[in-house]
């Protein structure tokens, strides 16, 4: 039997709302959104979940990350948004062993399109280049 490989997924996902959200809102949104895609890498293939973790770092130091490790426990959040704030850029890294980076890639956005859309706001991703540990050169 072999390992399951791992080829990370990193993006850049901007949120905005028609409307300044208050802090704890953003905050149940990305535990919403990182629940759902550790929940859709499950059912994607057989795969083990070793991170998907989001972090957005604010003007005067503050921060909201929220991490999720499995799709069976709710994601946990440490830090706090802001109120009153109609955009949201943060970082996401899905770490996940079994499934390649395009299909990463795809269940994020997919997710995260899904979540924006039913809760009236637009999000955009920006792949960032990342390189599995495992890739070979081509």
């Amino acid at each position: 039997m072999t390992a399951p490989t791992l080829e990370p997924y990193a993006t850049q996902a901007r949120w905005t709302a028609p409307a300044p959200l208050p802090g704890a809102e953003w905050q149940a949104l990305f535990v919403d959104t990182l629940a759902a895609v550790a929940r859709a890498c499950e059912a994607a293939g057989p795969c083990v979940i070793g991170h998907i973790k989001a972090l957005a770092l604010f003007d005067g130091g503050g921060y909201l990350r929220v991490s999720a490790v499995s799709a069976t426990h709710a994601p946990t959040a440490e830090g706090r948004a802001p109120d009153d704030l109609a955009t949201l850029s943060l970082t996401l890294n899905v770490l996940v062993y079994g499934l390649p980076a395009a299909m990463l890639h795809d269940i994020t956005w997919k997710t995260a399109a899904a979540l924006a859309q039913g809760q009236g706001l637009t999000v955009t991703l920006q792949p960032t280049e990342t390189r599995s540990p495992h890739a070979h050169p081509t």
